[in-house]
């Protein structure tokens, strides 16, 4: 153990815990009370011995070139912010300086410390956006270099309202935001009906994970527009000049194949100028192509990918045969 300086201050009793593959210092822990000088605020990273809910990691990580890249917190620290102030257990940077992401509360989940432990510890935060104001518990805080929030993470038990022109709907997981503070993407509770370019689609996302509000099933452009959005329960049927019938739909699939649990696939939809992608490859016009949706379930053929004539007209010679038969 021994004093270890680095560009914001000296770390007591603490020593090196990792090195890039290059030689460079990463990560340092330390055993002793000390003070880093970052952006204005007198840092004291963590070094009492961890208890059953706070991470046994590394207090300090830096960049190769010095610069300061994350710092677990002694206790929780006001950190002020362009949205208001808030108490934090951990900050990470970005490499030329300003903070990236503001953790609230910084526990390891066990056998011995819950979620619902961690959560009752959580601070209910108000928050006012031009598209929703609501008292929540956030996990964490993202931000531009330029400070603006970029994205809002909260508990999986929590639920904001979001209204956005003529939507107004509940929303989980988090969203992200425009620097302008325009409503970038969202996580629907439950399938809502959007109105987009090819008739009115469920956007809802059975699968997802929820670790961070960073990227969404739901998208918008700056002005509200719909960019894209994941649905669960429709499918799209595209008729085209050439007369040729195509169909896009969610599947259900056996997770195992000696199981009888039945996982979805989902559709991803995006608009991009007078185009539709589908599935980030199928890609259509908008104008000239008529489009048909229909809610997943209903009796209909369904394929993954082009549905053309070909494939109609031997169908149809199956049939023929199997009834001469």
């Amino acid at each position: 153990m021994k004093t270890i300086d680095i560009k914001y201050g000296t770390l007591n009793n603490a020593f090196l815990a990792g090195c890039y593959s290059t030689g460079e210092c990463e990560e340092f822990r330390v055993e002793e009370e000390s003070e880093l000088d970052i952006l204005g605020y007198k840092l004291i990273p963590s070094y009492e011995f961890p208890d059953i809910r706070r991470k046994e990691v590394p207090s300090v990580k830096i960049y190769k070139n010095g610069n300061i890249k994350k710092v677990s917190l002694n206790e929780l620290t006001s950190i002020t912010t362009k949205i208001g102030v808030f108490e934090v257990e951990k900050i990470t940077f970005y490499e030329d300086g300003p903070i990236n992401r503001l953790f609230l509360l910084d526990g390891k989940l066990s056998g011995y410390w819950s979620e619902d432990d961690e959560y009752n510890l959580a601070k209910t935060y108000e928050f006012n956006f031009e598209f929703a104001s609501f008292d929540a518990k956030v996990i964490s805080l993202h931000f531009y270099k330029t400070e603006e929030l970029k994205s809002i993470t909260l508990w999986p038990k929590e639920r904001v309202k979001l209204i956005l022109g003529g939507y107004n709907f509940i929303g989980r997981i988090g969203f992200s935001l425009y620097k302008s503070g325009k409503l970038k993407s969202c996580e629907p509770f439950r399938p809502t009906t959007i109105n987009t370019p090819i008739g009115d689609i469920e956007a809802y996302d059975m699968n997802a994970i929820g670790i961070h509000g960073d990227q969404n099933s739901l998208n918008f452009y700056e002005d509200g527009k719909i960019k894209s959005l994941i649905t669960s329960g429709n499918t799209i049927t595209i008729y085209n000049l050439e007369g040729d019938t195509i169909i896009h739909s969610p599947r259900k699939v056996r997770i195992y194949s000696n199981s009888e649990v039945m996982d979805t696939i989902t559709l991803t939809i995006e608009f991009i100028d007078d185009k539709v992608i589908i599935d980030g490859k199928y890609e259509y016009n908008i104008q000239g192509n008529k489009f048909e949706i229909k809610n997943f379930g209903e009796k209909q053929l369904t394929l993954s990918g082009d549905l053309n004539k070909w494939f109609f007209v031997n169908l149809a010679k199956c049939d023929i045969l199997l009834i001469n038969w």
